[in-house]
């Protein structure tokens, strides 16, 4: 009865309690990682990335840490990470045994992706689980249909493990329906799937599925290998689940090369890692292995006693699959025992649960399957083949596109660029422009100072001689000679008086309106004199005080005289009136109340008006007479800008 006592413990453990001590070191470190997380993100991953061992995690353990992360991924609104929570559930639940509260979760999760996300490498995590549901239900066509699927999501999403678990469900599907070579084949597709020998070890479960591939051909020395690879890669990278299988495979082959001593030594150490991890499936599947070893060594009865066990576990569990293995170690068992009758019987009922089996999993839908996939896989080959070539296509029209765009694209900047060299030339030109006129102005300015300044120093001194001279021939002449004598003097006063008025205008850089106001009244002074019946008025309303250069302040000037002195000479008028005004612009009038201009008087080319309007004209100013209504003129000088 130790032998029962034993496996109770061991179900009781599994069934009943949750694991409060992590089974390895890296579930110790991503609990500790856990309890560290400080925000729902980074808790959320931490548990995520908990439940991804959950290969090796006791079912319930995998179902607690699921559903907290489920309720953060709620909170959050992450759709993708519930998703992949309920995975987690899912494969708890297979864990556990309740395959078709598994296969609905899976269900509802794959029509959320189908709705809300693209995520084919989820999509495949899912339709894997659901192979391996299918797996322990005995249905072996829909777990080979699925695993197809898998492998092409795996292609989609570029995931070399989930091609490797699709091509190795398959391998698993053909391994229970006792086709090994063809088995055999898919497990090694799933090996070769890729030359990384770091990632292939941490797949340790596919070498312990060879080893059972070589068992059964008889290779035992090539299943002798793969499966102590398959344990040492396990233990590398602490993969529980696999590590147990291995070890279990490894007790079935060393009872069957006569090493029992090894083999139950192998058993025990699977008996412990399944109490942590607790799923019914190889619970079973190591009570049909604990039975083969009694029914070799000689203990038969314990043999049928945990066969027994295990049957009502798988029936309670609707794990099919394991029935197989049950049945027959349980026909062993009686063989050994000599109970022909019972062994005939469970004969019987292992020939009817076949026949069950392969009704469902028939070698035609099978091929039907393989034909479809196979077909399909062609014509994913010929959509490829078709993408390729319509890539080719817009890669060689794209490049059209792209040289077109280059040449029209050069062609503008070339463009630009001669308009900026153009733009730079004339900047250029515009500079040496700018640089001559300044010249041109500095030649000028330099020419009036020396004008100005051999003005003063020779023809000043001859006018002044000249003034003088007359005085001395005035004191000595006859009274006879007065007269011309004075007009002589009178001129030669007028002569150094405008001589100066031209000196004082040159000598300047430039004059206000003012100053030209005031030097205006100084010649309404010097004049006034000779016309004692005619009032001369300067008024000024200048709120902008406008300065000019020498040459337009010299003109300016000249125009107010030359306006003045036909005034009083012509108007017959007694009042003249000059208005100064500046402010936005600047205008100034000469106004007499005389007998006026006729129409045609402004357009006589007479030398004053002639030199009036040309002074006029090369200032830039707008000169007009205008008549007064019943009598006088009114000369109006205004810029043309201002």
């Amino acid at each position: 009865m130790y032998f029962r006592g034993f496996f109770l413990i061991l179900v009781f453990s599994c069934f009943n309690c949750i694991s409060s001590v992590g089974q390895t070191s890296r579930i110790d470190k991503l609990k500790k990682e856990i309890g560290y997380a400080v925000s729902d993100n980074d808790k959320l991953q931490a548990i995520l990335s908990l439940c991804d061992q959950g290969y090796t995690l006791h079912p319930d353990t995998l179902m607690l840490y699921a559903g907290k992360a489920r309720l953060i991924a709620q909170r959050a609104k992450d759709i993708h990470s519930e998703v992949e929570s309920q995975y987690y559930r899912s494969y708890a639940f297979t864990n556990k045994g309740l395959i078709d509260s598994s296969l609905a979760i899976a269900d509802q999760c794959l029509q959320v992706l189908k709705a809300a996300i693209s995520d084919p490498v989820l999509e495949g995590k899912l339709l894997n689980q659901k192979g391996r549901c299918y797996m322990r239900k005995n249905q072996y066509k829909e777990a080979i249909d699925l695993g197809h699927q898998v492998i092409a999501k795996g292609e989609t999403g570029n995931d070399t493990l989930l091609q490797m678990q699709g091509k190795t469900l398959i391998g698993w599907a053909y391994l229970e329906m006792e086709q090994t070579s063809r088995s055999l084949l898919w497990h090694l597709r799933a090996l070769y799937t890729t030359t990384d020998t770091q990632f292939i070890k941490k797949y340790s479960i596919l070498f312990a599925n060879i080893a059972l591939n070589y068992n059964a051909l008889g290779k035992k020395d090539s299943a002798f290998y793969f499966i102590s690879k398959a344990i040492e890669y396990s233990r590398q990278s602490e993969n529980l689940f696999a590590l147990s299988n291995s070890l279990a495979i490894q007790a079935q082959l060393l009872r069957g090369s006569r090493n029992a001593d090894k083999a139950e030594v192998s058993l025990r150490e699977v008996v412990e890692i399944r109490k942590m991890i607790g799923d019914p499936f190889y619970i079973v599947s190591d009570m049909a292995q604990l039975g083969l070893y009694y029914a070799s060594n000689g203990q038969p009865e314990k043999g049928i006693i945990i066969c027994r066990e295990g049957i009502e576990i798988a029936r309670k569990y609707k794990i099919e699959t394991k029935l197989f293995f049950l049945y027959n170690t349980l026909a062993e068992n009686y063989k050994a025992a000599g109970k022909i009758q019972e062994y005939a019987s469970v004969l019987e009922d292992l020939i009817l649960l076949k026949d069950s089996v392969y009704r469902m999993n028939s070698e035609e839908a099978i091929a039907e399957i393989q034909t479809k996939y196979e077909l399909q896989k062609k014509e994913n080959t010929i959509i490829q083949q078709k993408l390729d070539i319509t890539r080719k296509n817009y890669w060689l029209y794209g490049s059209l596109v792209v040289m077109l765009f280059a040449s029209v694209a050069a062609y503008f900047i070339f463009k630009n660029y001669r308009r900026r060299q153009q733009l730079k030339l004339l900047l250029m030109l515009e500079k040496e422009k700018q640089a001559a006129e300044k010249a041109v102005i500095q030649a000028e300015e330099n020419e009036r100072k020396r004008i100005a300044a051999d003005l003063h120093d020779n023809l000043g001194a001859y006018a002044a001689s000249i003034a003088s001279n007359i005085d001395q021939i005035e004191t000595s002449a006859d009274k006879e000679a007065g007269i011309p004598l004075q007009e002589l003097r009178n001129n030669s006063h007028a002569i150094v008086s405008q001589l100066n008025d031209t000196i004082w205008v040159l000598k300047k850089d430039s004059l206000s309106l003012t100053a030209i106001s005031d030097r205006l009244k100084i010649f309404i002074q010097r004049i006034q004199s000779s016309y004692p019946g005619i009032k001369i008025d300067v008024y000024e309303n200048i709120s902008i005080d406008r300065t000019l250069p020498p040459s337009q302040a010299f003109h300016l000037f000249q125009i107010l005289q030359e306006a003045i002195n036909n005034a009083v000479r012509h108007s017959g008028g007694r009042q003249i009136d000059v208005v100064i005004e500046s402010s936005d612009t600047w205008k100034i009038t000469v106004s007499d109340n005389g007998k006026g201009m006729r129409a045609d008087d402004s357009n006589r080319e007479g030398n004053g008006l002639l030199n009036m309007k040309n002074r006029a004209k090369e200032s830039g100013w707008r000169i007009d007479w205008l008549s007064n209504g019943i009598a006088g003129t009114t000369l109006l000088i205004t810029p043309t800008t201002n």
